[in-house]
């Protein structure tokens, strides 16, 4: 196991990314054994991809909680909802027509995102690196899930897992005061740092 993959694969979660890692993992398992109650909530899930926070109500049982949102808090949107509602339906968008998991600790987006970049860096950069650099460069909270959208498409396309549970701590953590630099160094370290084609520590059939 390279260290890159130990220090994904166990970076402490807070109680937002536990709560999403639980919530997940019930609808992963649940679709995969074709229990109807889970099918059904993904395909809601997915409808209130891009959509504002608390506007598709039948998909709050899954995106609100106390963990979320503490009792007191204001009337508007918290980071963890806003990162709760990003994560669980992106990660709707990205299970829709798999049969694997694609929910799987120790996927941290940067390290994900290279396994669509198998060749070296060559002058001229390709499109998945012109996308990650986009991802870098996003300033907003809205317009980082406009993007990170179409990168979860992409990583459907190929079969490709990513940690959800960490992507929301990630996401929770960007609308911290100087939190959006250490995402992106995260982000970046994983991305650069992994090889082409790594395959450590990936067990796409295990929970």
């Amino acid at each position: 196991m390279t260290q890159q993959a130990t220090s994904d694969r166990w970076l402490s979660l807070s109680p937002v990314g536990n709560e999403i890692h639980t919530r997940i993992q019930a609808l992963q398992e649940g679709m995969l054994a074709n229990r109807p109650a889970a099918v059904a909530g993904l395909a809601r899930l997915r409808r209130g991809a891009g959509k504002p926070v608390g506007s598709v109500q039948e998909i709050l049982q899954y995106t609100m909680s106390e963990a979320f949102a503490p009792s007191g808090s204001a009337d508007a949107p918290t980071a963890g909802e806003i990162a709760a509602h990003t994560s669980l339906t992106l990660y709707a968008v990205h299970q829709q027509s798999q049969r694997k998991r694609m929910h799987q600790r120790g996927w941290g987006l940067g390290r994900a995102v290279r396994q669509l970049h198998p060749q070296d860096f060559g002058e001229k950069p390709s499109p998945i690196l012109l996308r990650f650099r986009t991802l870098g460069s996003t300033e907003s909270v809205d317009e980082l899930v406009h993007r990170l959208r179409g990168t979860v498409q992409l990583l459907r396309g190929q079969g490709q897992p990513l940690d959800y549970a960490l992507l929301a701590d990630e996401l929770l953590l960007w609308q911290k005061p100087g939190g959006a630099s250490t995402v992106r160094m995260r982000w970046g370290r994983g991305f650069y740092r992994t090889p082409a084609a790594d395959t450590t520590d990936q067990t796409p059939d295990s929970p």
